[in-house]
């Protein structure tokens, strides 16, 4: 499987959509049901300077996507933050795991960033596995933080600290 990890792009918009339209996807993050192409296209048009966005491209197909945005204020730009998506079909063939390593060489070796922090539904099991695997720990849980299929359910927050690697 030739999985290819680059910055997302304009043209990437209408794969965005597509992928962010899938039950897993809208489930585990927090967009909204069905984006549109036109949603995509305006917030890849306006990208805020400290946010940085990669796609995994199968086959010309977009079946990941992680934005890391390294923070911007003074007192906390050794922090950064991310948020990924996979699409449904593709998941458990280490896209996530690529697109995480794609995100942490910039922290590490390009941004000079000594904290990424993530926040995962605290239900959501092969997300925390995978940051985990990374090197991420939970730190607390905020209780009843996201509103999901008309309930509220946790979420964790997880980080990594570059010193304690």
């Amino acid at each position: 499987m030739n999985v290819i990890i680059r910055p997302t792009e304009l043209r990437d918009a209408e794969g965005l959509s597509q992928l962010y339209s899938q039950p897993k996807a809208q489930r585990e993050t927090l967009q909204l049901p069905l984006p549109s192409v036109a949603m995509w296209q305006q917030r890849l048009s306006n990208m805020p300077a400290g946010i940085y966005s990669y796609v995994a491209e199968l086959d010309g197909k977009i079946v990941g996507n992680i934005g890391l945005e390294h923070s911007q204020r003074p007192r906390t730009a050794h922090c950064a933050t991310f948020g990924i998506g996979v699409h449904d079909e593709y998941h458990g063939l280490g896209i996530g795991s690529r697109l995480v390593e794609t995100v942490l060489d910039l922290t590490d070796n390009w941004l000079n960033v000594q904290r990424v922090q993530i926040e995962v539904n605290a239900d959501n099991r092969a997300a925390i596995a995978l940051y985990s695997k990374f090197g991420f720990e939970i730190e607390g849980e905020a209780l009843c933080s996201v509103f999901r299929d008309g309930e509220f359910i946790s979420t964790y927050y997880m980080a990594r600290l570059k010193d304690q690697l």
